[in-house]
């Protein structure tokens, strides 16, 4: 008798609208060492949301917070392509998956790869076009990183059997658009002054909030110099 309360207890405080995060919650083959690691190149946009979360923590930059609302952005129109095209995912991972989330459970186009094509996109113009003193080697490095980076996503969504390589090739490819078509619309905005008037809001002085990132860029070196010189001063003080 107790133990079959026990069990109607247990059974009533089920919540049954719980589900997985499925962000975060990926299936993979135990089996399989690069199954193992493909889950972890899955987990490659979130460590991208988190840098650029950590970046503006730390030096305040708005590019920080550009390129996060570009993701977001780029993220609703991969859900709304999906809502539209309603491909299904090559294989089933059950009645729970992304089932009633802000999140489409379909697969075309692949949400990680169009992620990682607008990441991709977005960084490498800026380090052609924007981040001045580069030289052409570092350029060239940091299109690599980019870019292999991506690759690694968009195999892991394929090998996982979470997409097909079309869905991968089609997001990717729709993340290129969308971040190159970002760049030129947020370059505009700094040709008409918008990103300078957003900088003048009071909650954005409140948070010492600054573009230095474009408006006035500094080296790694010219900073560690500054702060030798800093470091002197000091010294010189006591």
């Amino acid at each position: 008798m107790k133990q079959g309360h026990t069990m109607a207890s247990s059974e009533s405080s089920f919540n049954p609208n719980l589900i997985p995060f499925d962000d975060t919650y990926i299936l993979y083959d135990s089996q399989d060492p690069l199954s193992f690691l493909s889950a972890y190149f899955s987990l490659i946009p979130i460590a991208v949301l988190i840098f650029q979360l950590s970046w503006f923590i730390t030096t305040r930059e708005f590019e920080a917070c550009i390129m996060a609302a570009g993701q977001v952005a780029n993220e609703i129109f991969n859900n709304i392509v999906k809502a539209i095209v309603k491909q299904p995912r090559p294989m089933s991972f059950g009645e729970s998956f992304q089932n009633a989330t802000m999140r489409s459970g379909y697969g075309m186009p692949s949400a990680h790869s169009q992620f990682m094509g607008f990441f991709c996109m977005y960084t490498s113009l800026r380090y052609c076009l924007r981040w001045k003193g580069l030289t052409r080697r570092k350029r060239l490095l940091g299109i690599m990183v980019v870019t292999t980076l991506a690759t690694c996503v968009c195999f892991s969504r394929v090998y996982l059997q979470y997409h097909t390589p079309g869905q991968v090739l089609v997001g990717f490819a729709v993340g290129l658009c969308t971040g190159s078509t970002y760049f030129l619309i947020v370059g505009l905005l700094r040709e008409l002054k918008v990103i300078d008037w957003v900088l003048t809001w009071r909650i954005a002085q409140w948070l010492y909030v600054k573009d230095s990132c474009n408006l006035a860029p500094i080296t790694i070196r010219e900073e560690y110099i500054q702060y030798q010189q800093r470091l002197e001063k000091k010294r010189r003080v006591y």
